[in-house]
This record gives C-alpha cells, sequence and structure tokens, in this order.
C-alpha cells in the first residue's frame, strides 16, 4: 500500500513538474522529462500535427516557444489531477493564457501523460486543445511569416 502512495505522489509530482517545464518555454525543459522514445499525439485529428517522436516534438515545440514566453500555464482552477496509478496515468484540464507578439492568447488542454514505471519520467502524451484557438494562432503565425 506504501508503495503505490509514493508512485501517486511520485506520478502527481512529474505531472506538476511537467507544467513548469511547459513554463520555461524552452526547448530543453519541454523534453526534459521526456523518455528518448516518448510520443507526443496532438488531437483533435482535425489540426493535421498529429503525433511526433522526442526529436520531432522539440522541433514542433521551436517554432512557438519565443512567441509565448509570456504565457503561462496551469491546471484549471477549478479541477483535479486524475491519478491512475495501475497505468501510470496522469490526467490533467490545463489552461494556458498570456500575450504573444501576435497578441493575447488563451486556450486550454487535456492532457493525458503516461509515465515510466518509477513515476519520474513521461513515456507518452496525448494532448486535446480547443482547435479553434490553435488554429487562429497557427494562422496569425503564419500570416506573420508571410509579410
Amino acid at each position: 500500500m506504501t508503495y503505490l502512495k509514493e508512485l501517486r505522489a511520485t506520478l502527481q509530482k512529474t505531472a506538476t513538474n511537467f507544467i513548469d517545464c511547459c513554463n520555461e518555454h524552452t526547448v530543453d525543459a519541454i523534453l526534459s522529462l521526456r523518455t528518448d522514445t516518448c510520443k507526443h499525439t496532438h488531437l483533435p485529428s482535425s489540426l493535421g500535427i498529429g503525433t511526433y517522436n522526442k526529436a520531432e516534438y522539440g522541433a514542433f515545440y521551436g517554432r512557438f516557444a519565443d512567441m509565448m514566453k509570456d504565457c503561462s500555464c496551469r491546471i484549471a482552477d477549478d479541477k483535479e489531477m486524475v491519478v491512475d496509478v495501475e497505468s501510470r496515468k496522469v490526467v490533467m484540464h490545463v489552461k494556458n493564457k498570456g500575450s504573444t507578439p501576435l497578441g493575447e492568447y488563451e486556450n486550454e488542454y487535456m492532457w493525458i501523460l503516461t509515465m515510466t514505471e518509477d513515476g519520474k519520467m513521461i513515456q507518452e502524451i496525448v494532448e486535446f486543445c480547443d482547435s479553434a484557438k490553435a488554429i487562429e494562432l497557427m494562422k496569425k503565425q503564419q500570416a506573420q511569416t508571410s509579410a
């Protein structure tokens, strides 16, 4: 019983650390808790973003990192992490808000993190975001680079 309690606390800590890494807005930080084989899947699939391995996600995230420096991720106010110790999964409802060079940005996500056996590293991330907000940001970014 103590082992499961400790693993639960470790899973929660890793998930919290992941949010902290997101708030550093660097590729190194965003990749730091991922295993070498970590897969990151973006949903809904209608966004056309798909699944990235660790290196691919670093390149993808690198396109947005600098402009997100004044944004902050946090667990939604009225929500808690859902922790499934047996499957080593943590589900979080996360909000991101702040200003970017393209204007104010606000989005919300459901993240499903699957951790290693010891709960200290992330093996898989499934990210479901507000697709309208994501598309809006991508269009603004494309317009800026086309100008």
